[in-house]
Formats: structure tokens, C-alpha cells, sequence
């Protein structure tokens, strides 16, 4: 498993936009496309459909 701190944006519509970070511990990268993944579990926290995610960075800790 990694460690990864992504960067991303929530678009709530034209003029609203929240940008945020988030630490993600759980994923096995080798096991299916990283930002689907990372799109995904961020958008269950925020109970929203993934479409309204924007991955801005990915890093990877060690």
C-alpha cells in the first residue's frame, strides 16, 4: 500500500469552486487506474458524483 497526497477541486457549479488536499493510505496502485481511483474515493467523502472532481496533483509518500 502507498500514501498519497492529492490536490484536487470540487466544482459546484459555473462561479463555485472549493480546492482542497487530501491524504489517501488505502490504495494499491498496480491495481487499477490511480486518478479513477483517487476521483472516486473523494468523491464518496463528499457524497457527490465523481464527474464533479478535478485532480490538480498526485504525490506519493514513502
Amino acid at each position: 500500500m502507498a500514501k498519497f497526497l492529492v490536490h484536487f477541486e470540487l466544482s459546484h457549479g459555473q462561479e463555485q469552486v472549493t480546492q482542497g488536499n487530501i491524504v489517501i493510505v488505502d490504495l494499491v496502485p498496480e491495481k487499477k487506474n490511480l486518478h479513477e481511483e483517487v476521483t472516486t474515493i473523494i468523491a464518496e467523502q463528499f457524497n457527490c458524483p465523481p464527474s464533479l472532481i478535478s485532480i490538480t496533483q498526485i504525490k506519493m509518500n514513502i
